[in-house]
């Protein structure tokens, strides 16, 4: 459901909450026009070979990645009743064996290549997608080819991959925005099959047969119904070739008919009302838009961004700051093949429900009659133009755009003409989207509440509070009239400056973007029981205002720059990183600058993020899998600071004063313990001096940390957990791990890839062969002082003990006998090809370096890293696991039903 717009990254940056950012105060938007995409377009090639099959091909030498990804012209809007989830058996099935290649060949030959393998289903498409190393170009499309072609669908399989569907279908009952999303659906939409979930419904997928798969298949798996995209580090002709001599044989069908209902219009308010055991509200709001290729469509998303993308738009000012009513509000248009559906979401307290609906209709009427500002109008075009160019810094982001474009609107080019409508969208487009598409009686309104509060809204609140809004407005508001290696590019470089400051740099040409990472020494090493969280605190303000300008000058001059700038802190580290088009550099880093030499940590601000935590410390109880290892790391570490959450307690955040969060900058924020990254499309020489310029005379002197209390190996097993009402158990299991400097992290590194990729041990016996489980992995996790490798595991609650007994008798047998060359030469590929691919964005790169020097690596590790992986062998890997992994003392924590 998610990955319907999936070209469009500002869906991904609202739902996962990244912020955009908002322009300079001396910008004067009604003199600036909107720049056009910059960005190099590459060499486009679109043919369609004798089969009818699309193709289309990107060469682009600027990293040495290649990404094949096949559209089927096929999703969940185009079953039956009857079908319902079968679309998206196929994204489990296609990579289940075919008639050359054995069940898990697939995976191991994609990791051994260096890269990954996936697969997504969608309302209206279902997308096969791998990238490697572009030395195994033709290893990857072999694979996608032979997958497409010659599946095998073996019935053992098929029932085991079932169970393993199902257990998807209960993990996410037990998400409440995922159930927030399928209630919504299943009441805005009537009619059309757009209501029903894209996984399907338990007692239909538990119904389905090799028959039913194979028909369904026979119908729509034709190349008159694909289309192949093919992006990255190939030559053009050579590739072509390559793509026409793998489908050779693979014959066209009739063109399936697509049969789709249409939803009516809706004429009336409707609301959906649910609760479960949690501890925060969720609200929907959904209204019914067009589709992608509707010339309204600009509009909308315009409107989108003004409404709720970013600290400085409307909702989030009127609800987060001004009223404080709402932990947290965004929204986005989705706009699918066929006509979709306008976001609005919140989560919140159940007792600010009826107040948050009437705030929200009184902005959306305030619109309606006045419009919106020509700064406004800039900001959003602005933030909706640079999702292109951040989206093509890789080469999986510039297929995806491809292919969407090409299967949702017809029209691999409707790039350039989506950034030309919405250059043209002006105030009265936006006030007659509002007028048109949201209105009461188009409104669908979903309440997902803690059980405890289940009678605090019905729909007649919900009414009446629309109705508040409208009188209100007409009352109050009178409407105004309106107004290297992974990387081609130079070689990094560091510099140290007389005040201790490292600086690191490297120029990247290939694409308009730059990224700034600062990062020091901090984060839980730096906090006892008292202090807590006060490292997530601080790094929450340090964007909430400074001498120069108070948070929400920042929050409209940073999404006026169509990038972002956030604090952050976590185990190790505490600072701030920033991401933005080139052109606005020099802006952008006297931002950064700026916020980290005079912020002000106004009192209003900091009770403002104070609520955030706390709420956000409230809600960790409603994702599983992350309290499972909350409590996993408390029973795991007595003594050391990483035995605590990040964001702290109510207990700490609660007591948190404002001299606090000044003491803890004044130690932590000092030149001498400061690293700094940028890379991008900048001048080396010129960066290193604006540098100079705003940080070279920041003078404050480090503290010494001390020694930290240190915990030693377990010598007995520890046991934790939590009884919840949900439709999974969620198992942690693990042990003190390797620090980061220690030799040890390359093996256990090698370990992890063997035990959990898509084609590793814990995969393959306990997801593919027992059905135990839908997710499944291990992980290294290694810290300053010693971190921790553990294993998690989301199964049915009646599977747990066979779940626990399944991981211990697999991490027996690598303490016991060596891993096979096989496993040792895939997983070494794979950890190579995966940093390499994983490298291609600029922040990946800036944090990489940054976070590398500071933690004693060197800022070049990613140089040394390939070898050292290369260099571990099986005796490597035995020896380091019997040193890490003792199954007579680990540490177990299971959450879920008794």
């Amino acid at each position: 459901m998610k990955r319907e717009n999936t070209m469009r990254l500002r869906f991904v940056k609202v739902l996962l909450a990244i912020l955009l950012p908002f322009f300079f105060s001396t910008y004067c938007a009604a003199q600036t026009k909107l720049a056009p995409a910059s960005f190099k377009q590459g060499d486009v090639f679109k043919t369609k070979l004798d089969n009818g099959m699309t193709v289309i091909l990107e060469e682009d030498h600027s990293a040495r990645v290649v990404a094949v990804q096949m559209f089927v012209r096929v999703g969940s809007a185009d079953e039956t009743e009857k079908e319902a989830g079968i679309a998206h058996v196929f994204e489990h099935m296609l990579f289940k064996g075919t008639e050359k290649r054995k069940v898990g060949q697939i995976a191991g030959e994609v990791e051994a290549a260096g890269g990954y393998i996936n697969a997504y289903t969608s309302y209206d498409n279902t997308v096969y997608h791998l990238a490697v190393a572009s030395r195994y170009f033709d290893t990857g499309l072999d694979i996608i080819s032979d997958a497409i072609q010659r599946s095998s669908f073996d019935p053992n399989e098929l029932k085991k991959e079932l169970e393993v569907v199902l257990e998807e279908l209960r993990m996410g009952e037990d998400d409440p925005g995922r159930k927030l999303y399928k209630n919504i659906f299943s009441t805005a939409y009537t009619t059309h099959p757009y209501k029903r979930p894209v996984i399907g419904y338990t007692e239909i997928v538990k119904t389905f047969t090799r028959e039913q798969i194979l028909d369904f298949f026979k119908k729509w798996y034709i190349p008159n119904n694909m289309t192949l995209v093919v992006v990255g580090d190939f030559d053009k002709n050579k590739a072509l070739d390559a793509v026409r001599n793998s489908f050779k044989d693979f014959k066209s069908g009739p063109e399936p008919h697509k049969a789709r209902p249409q939803e009516p219009l809706q004429n009336e308010l409707k609301t959906t009302i649910s609760s479960d055991e949690i501890k925060e509200t969720h609200l929907g709001i959904a209204f019914h838009i067009p589709e992608l290729s509707h010339p309204d469509a600009y509009a909308i998303d315009v409107l989108a961004n003004i409404l709720g993308q970013g600290e400085s738009s409307r909702l989030y000012q009127r609800l987060k700051e001004k009223e404080q009513i709402v932990h947290g509000i965004s929204t986005y248009a989705m706009t699918p093949k066929e006509p979709g559906v306008f976001f609005v979401n919140a989560n919140l307290e159940a007792k600010n429900a009826k107040k948050a609906i009437e705030e929200i209709l009184r902005e959306l009427y305030k619109i309606r009659y006045e419009g919106v500002s020509p700064a406004e109008l800039d900001k959003a075009k602005l933030n909706l133009e640079s999702d292109f160019i951040y989206e093509r810094e890789t080469m999986e982001g510039r297929a995806r755009q491809l292919g969407y474009f090409e299967v949702t609107a017809g029209d691999i080019a409707y790039e350039r003409k989506y950034l030309d409508g919405i250059s043209k969208v002006t105030s009265d487009d936006i006030k007659r989207m509002v007028r048109q598409y949201l209105r009461e009686d188009n409104m669908t309104t979903a309440f997902m509440l803690p059980k405890v509060e289940k009678d605090v809204v019905n729909k007649e609140d919900i009414v009446s509070a629309a109705g508040v809004a409208n009188i209100s407005l007409s009352q109050s508001e009178e409407p105004k009239k309106s107004n290297n290696t992974f990387k081609k590019g130079e070689e990094a470089v560091k510099i140290e400056l007389k005040n201790g400051i490292t600086l690191l740099v490297k120029e990247d040409h290939s694409n308009p973007t730059v990224a700034v990472y600062v990062a020091f020494p901090g984060g839980l090493r730096y906090e006892d029981e008292k202090t807590n969280g006060l490292g997530n605190f601080l790094a929450g303000m340090l964007t909430k205002g400074t001498e120069k300008r108070t948070a929400a000058e920042l929050a409209r001059e940073i999404e006026g720059m169509a990038g972002s700038i956030n604090g952050f802190s976590g185990k190790n580290s505490i600072g701030i990183s920033g991401k933005f088009l080139s052109r606005y550099f020099d802006n952008g880093i006297e931002m950064i600058a700026d916020c980290l030499l005079n912020p002000t940590f106004p009192q209003d601000e900091l009770e403002k993020t104070r609520k955030e935590i706390l709420a956000a410390i409230k809600r960790q109880e409603d994702y599983l899998p992350g309290y499972t290892f909350k409590l996993f790391y408390k029973a795991l570490y007595e003594k050391h600071p990483y035995r605590m959450p990040v964001v702290g307690t109510d207990k700490t955040v609660s007591s948190f004063k404002g001299k606090d969060i000044v003491n803890h900058y004044r130690r932590l924020i000092v030149p001498q313990n400061m690293v700094i990254s940028i890379v991008g499309n900048i001048n080396k020489d010129e960066a290193i001096k604006k540098i100079e310029g705003l940080l070279g005379g920041f003078n404050r002197k480090a503290k010494p940390l001390g020694n930290l209390p240190m915990d030693d190996r377990q010598g007995h097993i520890k046991k934790t957990g939590d009884v919840k009402e949900k439709q999974q158990a969620h198992i942690g299991l693990g042990f003190l791990g390797a620090t980061i400097t220690s030799e040890a992290r390359y093996p256990l590194g090698v370990l992890t890839e063997i035990l959990s990729s898509q084609g590793g041990r814990l995969f393959v016996e306990l997801r593919d062969k027992e059905s135990l489980a839908y997710a499944v992995s291990a992980f290294s996790k290694e810290g300053v002082e010693p971190g921790v490798f553990a294993v998690y595991m989301g199964t049915a609650p009646d599977k747990k003990d066979k779940a626990i007994e399944g991981i211990l008798r697999e991490l027996k047998k690598v303490i016991t006998e060596k891993v096979t060359d096989e496993e040792l030469k895939r997983a070494k590929s794979a950890l190579i090809g995966g940093y390499e691919m994983g490298l291609q964005e600029n922040s990946a790169q800036a944090s990489d370096m940054a976070n590398n020097e500071l933690l004693g690596l060197g800022f070049d590790e990613y140089k040394r890293y390939p070898g050292k992986i290369e260099a571990v062998t099986a005796d490597d890997i035995l020896k380091t696991a019997r040193r890490y992994i003792n199954l007579d003392a680990y540490t177990l924590s299971v959450v879920g039903p008794k």
